[in-house]
């Protein structure tokens, strides 16, 4: 009898995901077929752009965090809302005029809005609470509008500059800063566009988000490693620039043809990661030993 009763149990759950997904699937996919248009240009950012080509691993990653919460969606039934109209209105909106006013930005942007909106308008907000951090995590492929961009890309490269002849003083290199020039004794070091910390910021961020969604913590150090993702990401690229001084400065020019230099967004990445799992690691044994 027990057994019996097991088994229509796991046929309820497994009626119930199946329900969502099929409740879902085919209005997602035709809000999806409304996006199509803006996936060409899109893409090919993604494939010009060095530091925003993170953006094709971001819909494989939003997939996956969708799917960790399966288990939990396994007990959701579709319960349709009137909360979500105004969200699903509101994304498909900010469609309509982005498109029209050529404003991609705000076209790309309505997307997780739309997809949001729509999930709880015919789901509920039971759904919409294990599937948002996938929707939400679609921002992250999303560029900054090229303007904006630019000035933070400025405001990067000097603070950046600032920072590292602090500390290649600090470390008893002798340079000269001007803006964003490093004059040291034998070279002058620009802190170029694709030097500058907020090239790869998005690509962290999204690193940061994706890494406390799938570890098991407190809310309290979830929290903390992603705002701190942001601090880490800056302080790696700032490491980056004062070593690679440090080797210009001791073994010569020859340093800046290495792959340490050249592939500033992989290093960045991996040394952001290093950081993250530091903190993350001192943060755990210090809520243990208050426990």
């Amino acid at each position: 009898m027990a057994s019996i009763v097991r088994i229509k149990e796991i046929l309820g759950a497994s009626t119930a995901a199946s329900s969502l997904w099929v409740w879902l699937g085919a209005p997602v996919l035709l809000a999806l077929r409304l996006y199509s248009s803006l996936a060409p240009a899109l893409v090919r950012e993604w494939a010009e752009f060095s530091h925003l080509s993170h953006g094709f691993a971001v819909p494989l990653i939003a997939a996956y965090l969708v799917w960790c919460r399966r288990e939990h969606l396994r007990d959701v039934r579709p319960e349709p809302s009137l909360w979500g109209l105004p969200l699903l209105v509101v994304g498909l909106g900010a469609l309509v005029v982005g498109v029209h006013s050529e404003e991609s930005f705000i076209a790309r942007i309505s997307l997780p809005v739309t997809l949001l909106g729509l999930t709880v308008f015919l789901a509920g907000s039971t759904a919409a609470r294990y599937l948002w951090i996938g929707i939400a995590y679609l921002v992250f492929m999303i560029p900054l509008p090229w303007t904006t961009f630019k000035l933070l890309a400025y405001r990067s490269r000097v603070f950046d500059a600032d920072v590292s002849a602090v500390a290649l003083d600090w470390l008893g290199v002798p340079v000269y800063q001007e803006g964003v020039l490093l004059h040291l004794a034998a070279v002058t070091l620009e802190v170029a566009d694709g030097c500058s910390s907020v090239q790869s910021i998005s690509a962290l961020l999204a690193l940061g988000v994706a890494y406390v969604s799938v570890v098991r913590r407190p809310t309290a150090i979830r929290v903390g490693l992603v705002v701190m993702t942001l601090p880490l990401a800056i302080t790696s690229n700032i490491i980056r620039l004062v070593t690679i001084a440090i080797g210009v400065h001791y073994f010569g020019v020859w340093t800046l043809q290495s792959a340490y230099h050249t592939f500033a967004g992989s290093v960045n990445f991996l040394l952001t990661l290093l950081l993250l799992l530091v903190l993350d690691t001192a943060l755990v044994r210090w809520a243990g030993s208050r426990a």
